[in-house]
């Protein structure tokens, strides 16, 4: 697709929207993790970052998490630059929060520990 321009529209940093920027580099990214209580090492390949954040979560249905805060994020981003609906941390969480709650329907009880009930609310 051919644009105006490949710059980053949801941070200051103007950098080009590649996947590592726009899911784990952006500063709207970063913050959106942040708010589910993820933090993570940015610098660090993308393969580094998502087995770091699947180390610290420490559950089995982890790259379901990792899906859902990238599909979150990737709506923001959509809303902002389709439908010019201000891309905002809290309704990225929100967004997400219901994903999760979709998932939770999904998953085994066994596979669903307690701590993880309280982890994104």
């Amino acid at each position: 697709m051919e644009l105006d321009s490949y710059t980053c529209e949801l941070c200051i940093l103007q950098k080009m929207e590649k996947m590592e920027h726009l899911f784990f580099r952006c500063n709207f990214a970063k913050s959106c993790w942040r708010s589910i209580g993820i933090s993570f090492t940015p610098t660090r390949t993308v393969m580094q970052i998502l087995k770091q954040i699947r180390n610290r979560l420490d559950l089995p249905f982890s790259i379901e998490i990792i899906i859902l805060m990238t599909w979150s994020i990737s709506t923001m981003r959509n809303d902002w630059m389709f439908n010019n609906i201000n891309p905002i941390v809290q309704r990225c969480k929100m967004k997400f929060t219901h994903e999760f709650s979709m998932l939770r329907h999904r998953v085994k009880q066994t596979m669903f520990p307690l701590r993880a009930s309280a982890l994104f609310r």
